[in-house]
């Protein structure tokens, strides 16, 4: 079976069909897909991190230098029990 070509008139028509409320996914996965696909293997991809990404990993990585880390067991049980105490 041929696989039809899709062109840049197919994606404006799918896309048209979608709610509004969509567009802003549909653009952040075309980011991400260009991102993706435009770096080669040669490129560190922890350049293209914004500064706030970068403090978020670095506050991370010390964090786990410090022992101040929990399971995943633990992270799941807090976060069930935060969203079931916002509900009351």
């Amino acid at each position: 079976m041929k696989k039809m070509e899709i062109t840049l008139k197919d994606l404006e028509n799918n896309i048209k069909t979608l709610p509004e409320n969509f567009y802003e996914e549909v653009n952040d996965f075309i980011d991400f897909l260009k991102t993706k696909y435009n770096r080669t293997n040669a490129e560190d991809w922890s350049g293209m991190l914004s500064e706030p990404q970068r403090e978020s990993l670095k506050k991370g990585l010390e964090d786990i230098e410090n022992g101040k880390t929990i399971s995943h067991e633990s992270a799941q049980k807090k976060i069930k029990d935060y969203i079931a105490s916002s509900k009351n």
